[in-house]
């Protein structure tokens, strides 16, 4: 695959602004949840919101997502005001994993994730999917993950091996039976990032990274966002995937695009604080 990861950063630089906020603010019955975020990422960027356990990182993504309110500051996702239009503003920014909303079925197989989102994208008059649709999705995971391999093999020495693409192959069986209590944390990860993508939404949301409990499989996760974003972007220019992470501590990010041997660097990074007089929350990773 050609122009590997180190024209990321180029690629973000877009004059279009695919999201942007200013005093971005949030408060509930215990007082503030974040306080007058500014925040522009322009299409295809990566933005990286970070902070402790209980500074509102989540409320932070969900707002941006369209599926929280704020108190007070101004935003837009391209022409779409993002406090006035949350409806639209759902339809364009997918969750590719927040606990309690993205959780997965353990009894269910990572086809029948697959059929019920393709179901949900589906006009509401066609409440099923073929079997040969089902298995193009999987077979257009599968090579998107082939090219993820193919990637990782183009890397110098001592980068990511085709071990770790292995290990994110989530599908292990050509039609994806496999049960999702069968699946690593790491896979998991990855399958619920392919259910968020499988709109081509513009923006996907991802929140605490931090739990993936190991750090190579942080440092993973990380190094297969940008390798997606760079695949997206290689097929459809026009139609590059923004993704804003949230975590305690990025230094994963940093050995991911060093690994890749890439210099992108986050379009933005947030840092959130806990509110005066907020407890901390226990440390979120296990």
């Amino acid at each position: 695959m050609e122009s590997a990861t180190e024209t990321l950063a180029e690629d973000a630089g877009t004059d279009e602004k695919s999201i942007a906020v200013h005093s971005w603010s949030m408060s509930g019955k215990q007082g503030e949840v974040f306080d007058d975020v500014d925040l522009e990422i322009p299409a295809g960027g990566l933005a990286i919101v970070r902070g402790p356990a209980g500074s509102g990182k989540t409320s932070l993504l969900l707002s941006l997502a369209g599926r929280m309110r704020v108190t007070s500051g101004e935003g837009r996702l391209g022409e779409l005001d993002l406090r006035k239009q949350a409806r639209a503003v759902r339809g364009r920014v997918a969750v590719g994993h927040v606990d309690g909303l993205t959780d997965l079925e353990n009894d269910f197989t990572v086809a029948q994730h697959v059929a019920e989102r393709q179901i949900m994208l589906q006009p509401w008059y066609k409440p099923w999917v073929s079997k040969s649709s089902l298995r193009e999705v999987i077979d257009l995971i599968r090579e998107t993950l082939q090219s993820a391999t193919e990637f990782i093999d183009e890397q110098p020495e001592g980068a990511f091996s085709t071990t770790d693409a292995q290990r994110a192959d989530f599908l292990i069986d050509d039609d994806g039976e496999v049960f999702v209590s069968e699946l690593s944390e790491l896979q998991k990860f990855f399958l619920e990032f392919g259910l968020a993508c499988l709109s081509r939404p513009p923006i996907v949301v991802i929140d605490n990274i931090d739990y993936l409990r190991e750090s190579d499989d942080r440092a993973r996760a990380w190094a297969g966002i940008l390798i997606y974003q760079q695949l997206r972007k290689t097929r459809d220019p026009d139609d590059p995937l923004t993704v804003i992470v949230s975590c305690e501590d990025s230094g994963e990010f940093d050995i991911a695009s060093r690994s890749l041997g890439s210099n992108a660097e986050p379009t933005a990074v947030i840092e959130l604080e806990l509110p005066a007089g907020h407890p901390p929350h226990r440390h979120s990773r296990h």
